[in-house]
């Protein structure tokens, strides 16, 4: 509603008012008048119809000549109190008008007035039809007023209408403000989350001017602030950062532990409960999803996330998983009773990542300009957090960065998109440099555990080409590898008799991504 329309509306009730006011004062008034009317009128009628009868009984009870004479005076001040009714005088104390019509008192002779009258039956029923006359006139003067406080209450009726229209109008208007306010309110939101989401897609890269410019340039990358800079990349995207990797979590952790939120609470914290005095395995991640299944509709109908569309629904649920899983007892359950599987192959992919320390980026055809590029070091940190991870979630989110890392990459400094042949050979030298342990397990710990629903789209993508990156390291040899094949059996036995003597303790790398500490 504009500010015009709100002034009209405010200057209309105003003035309805006033009307009304005027209105019901006016009513109370002719009310007042009316009512003097009908008691004036009530009084008269009592009075002439009193002088009457006094008259017709006179008649038959005196004389012919007192008779006539009481006619005489009678009809006299009959004549004097209709002359008077017509022009509205006061009436006397004795019941008769005694004021004329200019308001000055009869006098006697005024009063006697009408004594040549004949003694007849005549005189006495011209005095009365007169004064029925009057009393006519008298109803009609009350009924014409009647008919004007019908018309005023006709208009109050109607302008009470009028008022009802616009108080219906503006209450039309201020629910339609009402509601589309509340709209701008959820797409402000929606865009919030939108900017959000965006803003954590794209931060984790380095800006693409100083990528594209310390490249293009060929300007010393640690001049150009992407390596050993304090104040640069490597210290905003160090492994201890407190990076947000779940949407609305801090959102849902501050609705979770609202009073009316505690039915939910209490189910949620039941359900954890219970599962850890199962002792949960890598197996028992049907158990997670279903509670996740049964609990999207109670928090779907509670007042807290009233109004949520299905994607901050989905979101709660992401929110509630990591807050299940991210528990620090579940997590080191269920890694804790991995099962020999999963350790055997644990034990088996960091030995060989361990032998393979030795292949450098041009062993994997990788492009001169990349195999130094500080995006590397960035997502080798990245896949270094997927152990620290507790939640699936969280797990996938490093995967997904580390590989938008190496995508915007490759895009940057190629000036053109990237495809999957130019994108894995990257992706298998950053695992096979990072060393993570329990890597085996994470993968599928993210597969198992993560929401089906959930584990789609380009997250999805990224998992499966980590699995890609994982099983090549596991079957490299010098065939699936530009080297020497000589050079690469020897090199590999003298990996694997260090891992030996050092009974499998995995050598730090150095910052740096294509060459290991010695």
């Amino acid at each position: 509603m504009g500010e015009k329309d709100s002034s009209q509306i405010d200057i209309l009730k105003k003035a309805l008012k006033t009307q009304r006011t005027e209105a019901l004062s006016r009513e109370q008034e002719l009310q007042k008048q009316l009512s003097g009317l009908w008691q004036r009128a009530d009084k008269e009628r009592k009075m002439l119809m009193s002088q009457v009868t006094q008259l017709k009984n006179e008649l038959k009870a005196s004389s012919p000549k007192t008779l006539f004479n009481d006619v005489t005076s009678r009809l006299s001040e009959l004549k004097a109190t209709v002359s008077n009714i017509r022009d509205g005088s006061p009436l006397s104390e004795k019941g008769l008008w005694s004021f004329d019509s200019d308001g000055e008192p009869l006098n006697e002779d005024q009063k006697s007035e009408g004594a040549a009258i004949s003694y007849s039956s005549d005189a006495v029923g011209m005095g009365e039809g007169e004064a029925k006359y009057r009393i006519k006139g008298l109803e009609a003067k009350v009924a014409a007023q009647q008919d004007e406080i019908r018309e005023l209450r006709a208009l109050l009726t109607e302008r009470d209408t009028a008022v009802s229209k616009l108080q219906q109008r503006n209450g039309f208007l201020a629910a339609t403000l009402e509601e589309k306010e509340t709209e701008i309110s959820a797409l402000e939101s929606r865009l919030n989350k939108l900017k959000r989401r965006l803003t954590e897609s794209d931060s984790f890269a380095p800006r693409a001017w100083v990528v594209k410019e310390a490249v293009k340039g060929g300007y010393g990358l640690e001049a150009a602030g992407l390596i050993s800079s304090p104040a640069s990349l490597n210290e905003n995207w160090s492994e201890s950062e407190d990076i947000v990797m779940i949407p609305a979590h801090e959102e849902f952790l501050a609705k979770i532990k609202d009073k009316s939120a505690a039915p939910l609470l209490g189910m949620v914290e039941s359900f954890i409960k219970a599962f850890i005095n199962k002792n949960p395995k890598m197996t028992d991640f049907g158990m997670v999803q279903n509670f996740l299944g049964a609990m999207e509709n109670p928090f779907k109908t509670h007042k807290l996330w009233k109004g949520a569309d299905d994607e901050d629904v989905q979101e709660t649920l992401d929110a509630l998983e990591a807050f299940i899983l991210g528990d620090e007892q579940v997590f080191n359950s269920i890694f804790k009773n991995v099962g020999e599987p999963w350790e055997r192959r644990d034990r088996h992919l960091s030995k060989r990542m361990f032998c393979l320390q030795f292949v450098k980026a041009e062993n994997l055809d990788i492009n001169k300009v990349h195999q130094n590029h500080p995006a590397l070091s960035l997502a080798r940190k990245m896949i270094l957090q997927i152990d620290e991870a507790r939640a699936p979630q969280e797990k996938i989110e490093c995967v997904f960065r580390a590989a938008r890392i190496l995508y915007r990459m490759l895009n940057e400094t190629s000036g053109e998109s990237a495809s999957a042949d130019d994108f894995l050979p990257i992706l298998i030298f950053v695992v096979l440099r990072s060393q993570a342990p329990r890597l085996y397990s994470s993968l599928d710990y993210m597969s198992q555990f993560r929401r089906p629903s959930r584990l789609s789209g380009e997250r999805h993508y990224y998992l499966v080409q980590l699995q890609t990156a994982v099983a090549f390291i596991d079957h490299m040899d010098a065939a699936s590898i530009t080297i020497n094949p000589e050079e690469f059996e020897v090199k590999y036995k003298s990996r694997e008799r260090e891992w030996e003597e050092t009974g499998g303790q995995v050598t730090i790398v150095s910052e740096s991504a294509s060459d290991p500490r010695p």
